[in-house]
């Protein structure tokens, strides 16, 4: 004998789902979700495919959209995995901007906590060796063997400097003041091309690195920058709104360069 589906009364549904009855009224007037049938006693009962269908109503709901459009959404020619991969894409990188805007807001707090400002001079002199070895620890924590052995290959590369590692990163962070001068410039004037300016950037990284940064690890670097404070508050330090700029130019000259 077949199993009989799990079936849903219209009250029943909706403590399951945490609407009210009413909205599954409203639904049903309007086409969005009707009842897969009614029972003996005229009530409405929904099955599998209206628990499913209303899940994904309330997905849409939930960031604001309209019943018409999910109607047009639910009704079109994608099938349900398409669309719950779209919309978890969407969803990833709305949480990517509020973290990066969560790290900004973040570091202005403890600034003005601390009532400090960035001077140029704090910008571009290297490390403490504590804050060094600090953030090491963050990096190898969050990205872990792969993040150690590259802090390794840096380190020898720029030990390995004829003038020597001092000197190396002193020459090292002048020049990047010269690219960071450039990418800012082209930040306020609203410039459209900029992919010489994030070239000379990749290949600054790559120098320090001592090996190629190709456009993955570009990417990385730009979600690193997005998410610790330390690089937050540098660039923000340069110019209000740079570091979200710079970001989404890194990500976006890497995509260009895998095309």
């Amino acid at each position: 004998m077949a199993e009989r589906l799990k079936e849903y009364s219209v009250g029943d549904l909706a403590r399951l789902a945490g609407v009210s009855v009413r909205t599954l009224h409203h639904y049903d007037e309007i086409g969005l979700l009707r009842p897969s049938h009614a029972g003996s006693n005229g009530y409405r009962i929904y099955g599998q495919v209206e628990v499913e269908r209303l899940q994904e109503i309330l997905f849409y709901r939930e960031v604001g959209m309209a019943l018409a459009d999910i109607a047009r959404l639910l009704d079109g020619g994608d099938g349900r995995l398409a669309r719950l991969e779209a919309h978890r894409a969407r969803l990833r990188e709305e949480q990517d901007r509020i973290a990066q805007s969560l790290v900004t807001l973040d570091a202005t707090i403890e600034a003005l906590k601390e009532n400090r400002e960035m001077t140029a001079e704090d910008l571009y002199k290297p490390f403490s060796p504590q804050k060094q070895a600090a953030y090491e620890d963050w990096l190898i924590d969050r990205y872990g063997a792969d993040m150690a052995s590259a802090i390794r290959t840096s380190k020898a590369h720029l030990k390995g400097a004829p003038e020597g590692m001092d000197a190396k990163i002193a020459a090292k962070m002048s020049e990047l003041k010269e690219i960071d001068d450039d990418l800012v410039a082209a930040f306020q004037d609203g410039r459209a091309e900029v992919a010489t300016l994030f070239e000379r950037h990749r290949a600054w990284v790559a120098s320090m690195w001592g090996k190629p940064c190709p456009p993955a690890a570009y990417t990385g670097l730009a979600g690193l920058y997005a998410s610790h404070p330390d690089f937050v508050a540098r660039f923000e330090a340069m110019a209000p709104r740079f570091s979200g700029w710079l970001v989404a130019g890194m990500k976006a000259h890497a995509k260009g360069l895998e095309v």
